[in-house]
């Protein structure tokens, strides 16, 4: 089997013997700007980072119920050509660099373009519109667009069955939650949310968005995706680290409960680090270095954002849209001074400001050290070779296709349906030899493999 290293494991080993190569380097790149589209600018988004001394990419793949990487679950992001992967392709080119890939899912908003919502019909607004997050007063358009509803179980399965499936098909290094909350207290109130409130409390009419008791069972809500979302990712790949960007609204007081994110939408980051849910707390730290309220407010995140760790790290989120590499680097150090394990910068999309920001970075971070990287186990390679085998064989690419199901093989020697397929592709070229062969070793593997037997049989005219 080839070697899995479990990156929250080896930053956990690597704080206690303070070792420096765990600080986790982090750069964000949105979906909405150009940075890894294509080919081109993934590699030039990979150059980037490397230069300025980070280790990894949190590339935004799901930005409202859509996939930016190939998904039989969710249609295609609208700006990635056809035949290309983003993700598959960033994973490849960024950990031959020695840098991680983190695939950034924002969670429960599901829309953000025009407020008729989107055209597609396999859209899980169009497919599900019960779904849909509703503010007290019937609305369904919070300021950043078109939810869907925490207190849906429904809607909860099938979202962590994205999360899922990007952990089995994908060698990604974390997965990181992003918009995991309710967009305000005066949301949550879909008719089949209600339904599930009066049946789990007893309540008998709608609560007030101040309820104390409805804003927990709210906050239950967003924590059930969390856990649930947890266990399916750890079962598919316990090696996938799992981290959230949180909200660190204004200033920050003492307690937790008393945060905007505790209080207002619900997102009880805290608890989700003290049980372990996350691996990972990034607080949206975005608090620039140009006034000194902004100074203080930064620091005191940053200070208790640590206090509330739990069993995980904290990486400090950075703005580094409006302000200077300088500027930037005080405040990694701050975040280095409070023992913190790294920080995420946001944003490194293709701009005129990244490249202001990457020679002065650079110049104090370069060369990043390297964080370990997952990779995937025989198994995985294996299905994922079949995978592209049958992508190539259904294009009649018989040469490609033969290719691919050898190197399944070769991987997983037991793996039936590649010698299966491969059969067919040696049948489609009328080499029937080579055909009985490839069916007769299927049986082999798989005596009640009822395809295999039936060829065969058509094969030796018995």
């Amino acid at each position: 089997m080839i070697r899995r290293i479990a990156l929250a494991a080896a930053l956990v080993v690597a704080i206690c013997t303070g070792c420096a190569a765990a600080e986790l380097r982090g750069v964000w790149i949105t979906s909405w700007n150009n940075g890894f589209f294509n080919a081109q600018q993934v590699d030039a988004s990979i150059a980037a980072a490397k230069s300025a001394g980070m280790n990894a990419l949190f590339i935004e793949v799901r930005k409202f119920a859509d996939a930016y990487y190939d998904s039989k679950i969710e249609p295609r992001g609208s700006n990635v050509p056809d035949g290309f992967d983003p993700l598959a392709y960033t994973i490849k080119k960024a950990h031959a660099e020695g840098i991680q890939v983190h695939a950034w899912v924002v969670v429960y908003r599901a829309w953000c373009g025009s407020k008729s919502g989107p055209k597609d019909p396999n859209h899980v607004i169009n497919k599900h519109p019960d779904w849909v997050l509703l503010s007290k007063d019937g609305k369904n358009w919070a300021g950043e667009g078109m939810y869907l509803d925490p207190g849906v179980p429904e809607a909860r399965e099938y979202i962590v069955s994205v999360f899922e499936d990007i952990a089995k098909r994908y060698n990604v290094d974390g997965i990181q939650y992003d918009y995991v909350r309710y967009p305000g207290k005066d949301w949550g109130y879909s008719q089949a949310a209600l339904k599930h409130y009066y049946a789990d409390t007893g309540a008998t009419s709608k609560p007030s968005p101040n309820d104390p008791k409805w804003l927990q069972w709210k906050r239950d809500q967003v924590t059930a995706l969390v856990k649930l979302s947890h266990d399916r990712i750890k079962a598919a790949n316990p090696n996938i680290a799992i981290s959230a960007s949180t909200i660190c609204y204004g200033g920050c007081p003492d307690s937790f409960t008393q945060t905007s994110a505790y209080r207002d939408v619900c997102q009880d980051w805290k608890k989700w680090m003290e049980d372990g849910l996350i691996d990972i707390n990034i607080p949206m730290n975005y608090k620039p270095e140009t006034t000194s309220s902004m100074k203080a407010s930064f620091r005191k995140w940053t200070d208790n954002s640590g206090k509330w760790r739990g069993k995980g790290t904290v990486c400090q989120g950075i703005d580094a849209d409006n302000q200077s590499a300088a500027n930037i680097l005080t405040q990694i150090e701050y975040c280095r001074k409070a023992g913190q394990t790294g920080f995420v910068l946001f944003a490194f999309n293709a701009t005129k400001h990244r490249d202001t920001i990457v020679p002065g970075l650079g110049a104090s971070l370069a060369p990043a050290a390297k964080l370990p990287v997952n990779e995937p186990s025989d198994g995985t390679a294996a299905r994922r070779a079949y995978e592209e085998g049958i992508a190539l064989a259904v294009k009649w690419k018989l040469p490609e296709a033969k290719a691919k199901f050898k190197q399944a093989i070769e991987l997983d020697p037991q793996y039936a349906d590649a010698y299966f397929r491969l059969g067919r592709c040696y049948l489609k070229e009328r080499d029937y030899v080579a055909a009985k062969a490839m069916f007769s070793k299927t049986l082999e593997v798989d005596p009640s493999h009822a395809a295999a037997s039936k060829e065969l049989s058509e094969l030796t005219g018995t």
